[in-house]
């Protein structure tokens, strides 16, 4: 079984592969203004116990990303991110634009094993 520390570094480091685009924990710094996510994890979900031991955990998390690029190249390098680090169980769950920063912002739902 992978340990908490080790799936959440997976997501880490799967992120930082992608060119063009800062990814952070949690927050974003104050002086970032356009082609940031921000990513964090919520919990766990269809983990496996066997022995009375956990035997994989399933990292549960989104990411939200903020862009001011109509059909932004990144958009597709997060989806190939995300399926290798979750077996494909992702999701984007919605889109919106914003008024008051005129970023498009997209947000995923993710699962890492």
């Amino acid at each position: 079984m992978k340990s908490l520390t080790a799936l959440l570094t997976m997501v880490r480091d799967e992120l930082n592969k992608i060119e063009d685009a800062e990814f952070y924990h949690y927050r974003r710094p104050d002086n970032v203004t356009s082609g940031y996510g921000v990513w964090a994890e919520t919990g766990e979900t269809q983990s496996m116990n066997a022995n009375n031991r956990k035997v994989e955990q399933q990292l549960t998390g989104y990411l939200d990303y903020y862009t001011l690029t109509e059909f932004d190249p990144v958009l597709d390098k997060i989806q190939e991110a995300l399926d290798r680090l979750s077996c494909g169980a992702w999701s984007l769950n919605s889109v919106q634009y914003e008024d008051e920063t005129n970023l498009i912002h997209y947000e995923w739902y993710f699962t890492a094993v």
